[in-house]
Formats: structure tokens, sequence, C-alpha cells
């Protein structure tokens, strides 16, 4: 963890909490005299970048990569390569960065004192902040700050969360603490006490909605497949592990770290009891590349005990039940790792190279344009039916359904909504969503170079990218992964790669109704057709199965209906016990519903967990 607590003017109680929170454990810097940064040290003595001097103060414990002269990727030096381009260029020097990264520095240049805080381009890391009348609490764990500062608790924060998945920055889960959002970075002017957020990076797309490609598929994917082998060249001598799913983008990433440098890579799945069906697969490229290969395997009773472990590891709220499972694995690897290494993490591949709600604009248009009257008219025929709920009401009167479970302010943001809102009877004030769709959209629009201009297809791509694997995908293993000392990397979301797949046509990233088709085109030279193309599952735990262990159902149950529960004063407690008991007599919930459940306990028991820390 990075942070600190700078001021103009000192206030000598506020830095005496902040000290003894920040006590022995952590390391601290002297900011000349107007207040310190501290870390620790989750991955050992080294690690964690530091560079002060009379003029600049630069720390961050992310792994740093640069291009080197040679194009080849390298170790970024902060004072060789960065810090006189920062003085020089300002905040286009974090440009220079290929991996994704948090950053604080503090800038004492031409007399006038600056402090900037960085949040990741495009994976979960952020710098969280808390604003004070002469100075400034920064940390990138929301745990730390909650130790020092009262948990306001943000009920449109639990409702964003409910609705979307995650909540959007600067919003947290605390009114009183905010967010850097993803590719941002805040300037805090230390003399006049002001603060503004701006975006250090900006998605590009050389191709409008209808233009389309007609040429040599092999040279336009070549810079993604340079690109891609140029950072498993550069992994590859950092004792790398994988965690290997046997789906598209591990599997090539795997092969091109061993092309790389003939490896005897490690290897991690995480199997579901004993009939997982991606096991074979993912077992079949550790063995095609020699790997080593070690699989965890979550039993009935291991999701009830990973419950209290996704808490306690995780460093911020989001909903995806994959973070039962991305938990137990990272503990698993934890304690079966052989030697140092560095986690390969592969989110990011459907994101930039093609994922279903870039051909479904028509669907959402439609959403959008059906009148609010008729959604409720909807609700309320279909309020005590299974067919918004159940996954064995298909057909049209379940499609019908689908017509009325929410009503978003901005169209594009439909394939957003990870739960069907208003069957779920929650009573919300208008300004809540007016709220939310205000912030997302300033940080989508601001990531988008001359967004205006942009289709429907690129704006698309900038949600994705910002929302569901910034704040969602990646957030599942990088604060766990921390919490244990393991750093992970994303290599599909480092620089180059979201600079290059701004360079791929649309009927190229869905080919003939084939999504992610570049990474599957590359993977051929690798693996067979039938292999890329068979019909897979993905990554998906037996949540509705887990609910139907009756214990597993009663934990919940008591998580979400106990008196005083924060998620029940904006969700009738009837409709969660209605859900709970459908899933333990064994109706299969939907994939909205099941997001729902898990959004549900998983924010509850988070706040509670860190309202005990006041």
């Amino acid at each position: 963890m990075i942070g600190g607590y700078l001021y103009s003017r000192r206030n000598a109680d506020f830095e005496g909490r902040v000290l003894n929170k920040a006590n022995n454990s952590f390391n601290k810097i002297e900011v000349w005299d107007n207040g310190y940064l501290f870390y620790d040290k989750p991955f050992g003595d080294n690690k964690t970048h530091c560079l002060t001097s009379d003029e600049l103060i630069i720390l961050s414990q992310d792994f740093l990569v640069t291009e080197g002269s040679d194009g080849e990727y390298r170790p970024l030096s902060l004072q060789k390569d960065f810090a006189e381009v920062f003085i020089k260029k300002g905040t286009d020097a974090l440009n220079i960065i290929v991996s994704d990264f948090r950053m604080v520095i503090v800038d004492k240049a031409k007399r006038q004192k600056a402090l900037f805080l960085v949040s990741n381009r495009a994976g979960s890391g952020r710098i969280f902040y808390h604003k004070l009348e002469s100075g400034i609490l920064f940390s990138s764990d929301l745990r730390f700050l909650l130790r020092i500062i009262r948990f306001d608790v943000s009920k449109t924060g639990i409702y964003s969360i409910l609705k979307y998945g995650a909540i959007p920055e600067p919003m947290t889960i605390s009114n009183n603490i905010s967010a850097v959002p993803p590719a941002h970075c805040m300037k805090y002017d230390l003399n006049s006490n002001k603060y503004s957020a701006s975006p250090y990076f900006k998605f590009e797309f050389s191709y409008g909605d209808d233009q389309v490609f007609q040429g040599d598929s092999h040279i336009l994917l070549e810079p993604i497949k340079k690109v891609l082998q140029k950072s498993a060249r550069f992994l590859s001598t950092y004792h790398p592990a994988i965690l290997l799913s046997g789906g598209i983008d591990s599997s090539l990433y795997a092969y091109y770290l061993n092309e790389a440098d003939k490896i005897h890579l490690q290897a991690f799945y995480c199997a579901f009891d004993d009939d997982d069906p991606e096991l074979q697969f993912a077992k079949m490229i550790a063995e095609k590349i020699n790997a080593y290969f070690q699989v965890g395997i979550m039993k009935k009773g291991e999701a009830l005990n990973t419950l209290e472990d996704v808490v306690q590891l995780t460093d911020h709220p989001f909903a995806d039940f994959s973070s039962l499972p991305i938990t137990f694995i990272l503990k698993y690897i934890k304690a079966h790792l052989k030697g140092p290494a560095i986690i390969i993490e592969c989110n990011g591949g459907d994101d930039c190279f093609g994922f279903p709600a870039l051909d479904l604009q028509s669907k959402y248009v439609i959403k959008h344009r059906f009148p609010n009257f008729f959604k409720r008219l909807i609700v309320d025929l279909f309020k005590n039916s299974p067919y918004w709920k159940w996954e064995s009401h298909e057909g049209a009167m379940a499609r019908l359904a689908a017509l009325g479970d929410v009503h978003e302010i901005e169209p594009m943001n439909f394939f957003l909504v990870q739960a069907p809102v208003n069957f779920l009877r929650m009573e919300i004030p208008r300004e809540w969503d007016n709220k939310l769709s205000g912030v997302m959209e300033t940080v989508f629009s601001g990531c988008g170079k001359e967004y205006d201009k942009l289709g429907y297809k690129a704006k698309t791509t900038i949600r994705q990218l910002m929302h569901i694997n910034s704040r969602l995908w990646t957030a599942k293993a990088s604060s766990v992964g921390e919490s244990l000392g393991l750093r992970l990397m994303y290599p599909y979301i480092w620089h180059e790669v979201l600079v290059e797949q701004g360079a791929l046509p649309w009927n190229v990233k869905i080919h003939d109704g084939i999504v992610k088709w570049p990474l599957k085109k590359l993977l051929e030279e690798f693996v067979p057709h039938e292999f890329i193309y068979r019909e897979k599952s993905g990554f998906v735990p037996p949540f509705a199965r887990w609910l139907t262990y009756r214990d597993f159902n009663h934990k919940l149950r008591d998580i979400l209906l106990a008196q005083k529960g924060y998620v029940a004063e904006i969700v009738p407690p009837a409709i969660l016990d209605e859900l709970l008991s459908d899933a333990l007599n064994g109706k299969k919930l939907r994939f909205p519903v099941l997001n729902f459940l898990w959004a549900a306990v998983f924010t509850e028991m988070w706040i509670q967990k860190y309202r005990q820390n006041e």
C-alpha cells in the first residue's frame, strides 16, 4: 500500500491519528514541511519504487515497465527514465510507462507544491483520498483510510453496486472518500488547496462503425502478435506463473511465454468439485507447453469458507461472484508457488478484441425507446411470476419481461446493468440514477479522444474497458493478490495493446459472428480448430449450486436479513427472502439475479466488517 498525508497547514490531532495507523510497519518519507508519504512492503524488501530529491518525490509499488531504445521492454528507472521527463513534460510522461500502475508524485518545481495521484490505466488499482480543510489524506487501499476517518456509508454507492456491479469514480462506498478514476491523474495544489482530475490516457480508434476491412488478416494482426510476444519475452525472465483457464486469452499467452524462452512455466487452474468441463482443455495446453500444472479443487465446503476471505482480502466492494474461486485459487497459489514469481492474469482480451455488446446497438435502442409507462406495466404484470428470475422460463414471455427490467438515461449503458432493477422493487430516488449516469459519462467521455465524434462501437469499447474490465474483472484478483503478497500482471491491458486494439476494424473484432476473432486467429498457429471454436462454458463458478446447500444459503440469509442491514434498506427484505428460498429449493436463477444476490451479500459483509474499525 502507498499513501500519505499532506497539508498546507498542520492539524496536529489529525496528524497524530494518521501516524498512529501508519505505525512501525510502514516506511515513512517526509515531504519537506508538508507532511508524509508512507508505504508497506507487500512484496518483500524490494519492488517498491521510491525517488526523493529537493524538487521531486515519487512513490509506486507496481512493476513499472518501459520500452528501451531497442524496442524491447525493460524495467523503468524512476531516476534515469522518468523524473527528467516528468519535469519537462508533466503528466504526459506517465504514458512512457507501459504496464498498469498507480503512483504518487510530489513536485516542488517553480516554487509551486503540487501532489499528483495516479490510478491504473485500465486495471482496478485506484488512489483513494479524503479532502480536509487544509490538506489531503490518500491511499491505494480504501481500508486504510477507513481506519482513520469515519465510514459514512453511501446508499447511492450500494445501489450502484447492486445495479452496475461497481461504483463509478470519483464516488466510493463512503460519502467522505473519493477515488481517482481509471486512466486519470488528480492534481492537488498544496498552496491553494484546490484539486482537479484529468485523463492521462485517451483511447483512439481508426475505424468508424460502418467501415469494413477486407484485406489480409495476417498483416492486420501482426502488430497485435508482436506486442503480445514482446511482453511475453520480457515477463518470461521473471519466473512467471499463469492462471490458465483453458480459454483463448490465457492459452495464447501461455504459448507466447513458452515460445519466448522455453521456460518451465508454472500454471494454475481452479476446478469446481470433480466435474469441471474446462479442466481437460487447460490440462491439454499445459502438457503442450510442458508447464508445471497444478489444480486447486474448490469443493462443496470451500464456498462457505471462502466468503470471509473475500471480504478480508479485497480492498473495496464490487460484484462478481467469480471473486469466490479467484480468492480460493490465489490462496492456493500462495501455498503452492515454487519460488518467487509474477502471476499472469489474462483479463482484458475480450474487452480489447471483441465482445457481444458491440453488435447489440439495435437491441439497446429498442429497450431505451420502450416507454417507461409500459415498463412499469410489465413489472406489475410479471412481478409475481418466475419469468424475470428463473432460467427455466424462457421464450417470448421472458423476453417481454426483460423489456421492463430497467431504464437507462444513456442507452449505451444498458449492457453495464448487472441486475433486473425494476423487478427488485427498489424505491430509488431519481437523483441517484441521474448522479450515477452523469459520473459514469464524465469518465467515459474523458477517456476517448474526440469522444463526441466516436461511434457506438468505440464508445461501447471504452465502457467495456473502463467499467467491466477495470471495475469488475481485474478487481477480483488485484487487491486479493496484493493482500497475499502476490504480484499480478495483466499484459492484455498494457499501453501498447490498448493502442493497437484501437487500430483494428470492428468487422475483425467480431468476424462472421465470432467474437474475439483476432486472438482466436492467432491461436490457430498452436492448437486445432476444434479447440478454439468449441462452445466454451467460461469461468463460471457454480454459485447457483452453492445456493442449494443449506448451510451456505442460510449464511447468506443471516447476512442479508440481519437487523440494521444496509442492503435491506434499499431492497425489500421480502424479495431477498424470496430469491434465497427459490435458490434453496433448486430453482435455477437467471445470471442477473445471481449477480444481484452476490452483490448484495458481498457489499453487506464488506460494510459490516469495515464499520467495525470505527
